[in-house]
């Protein structure tokens, strides 16, 4: 899990990041030093403690974004954990976002293997979302990497594509004609597979 925090670390803005269990357990950090562990554990614990509290109100939640005078603290849930960033305040969210959405899977299968039984759920553990949501999250990465204008092109994909990315979440049932379509369209505008 290190790893994948430290990855998620380097997108501009994210001073530090950290993931919590349901019960408020601390199953991974990755913050520089001078980070107190019993505050971090702390925060892991009022967040379990909350989150289903905030569900029941609101419904299921993507993403928590809480704005500070000194930083900014986002929360992003994912089966059987939740991933805390604290980032800088003014930050971008668009670059976490897509980070979070495309790291979030590996994550689920850590966090999975953690918990008992988890080595044999690991190996049947299902994606997030289907196939269809899959290849937005795989063309949001390749625009982020590409440093490509995202607004102009997810909509140069979707006019040619003839549906909008963004009505594509993980709840999307797959349709294969669209996926299809998507695929085609992506890797040509693109100038690489997806």
């Amino acid at each position: 899990m290190q790893d994948v925090l430290r990855q998620l670390n380097g997108v501009p803005g994210v001073l530090g990041s950290l993931v919590c269990g349901p019960g408020g357990e601390l199953l991974a950090r990755e913050f520089p030093p001078g980070w107190e562990e019993a505050a971090l554990s702390d925060a892991a614990r009022t967040l379990a403690e909350s989150a289903a509290g905030l569900e029941t109100v609101t419904g299921t939640m993507r993403m928590l974004d809480l704005r500070c005078a000194g930083a900014r603290i986002v929360v992003r849930p994912i089966a059987g954990a939740s991933v805390l960033f604290v980032c800088a305040p003014s930050m971008n969210l668009q670059p976490l976002a897509i980070s979070a959405s495309v790291a979030a899977p590996r994550l689920e299968v850590l966090v999975a293997a953690r918990s008992p039984g988890g080595a044999a759920r690991e190996s049947v553990a299902p994606p997030a979302g289907g196939q269809l949501y899959a290849t937005v999250q795989r063309i949001n990465a390749v625009i982020e990497r590409k440093k490509l204008d995202p607004f102009k092109t997810r909509g140069e994909i979707a006019l040619k594509a003839g549906f909008a990315l963004g009505f594509i979440d993980a709840e999307t049932p797959d349709d294969r004609e669209k996926l299809s379509k998507l695929k085609a369209v992506a890797s040509a505008i693109l100038r690489e597979p997806v």
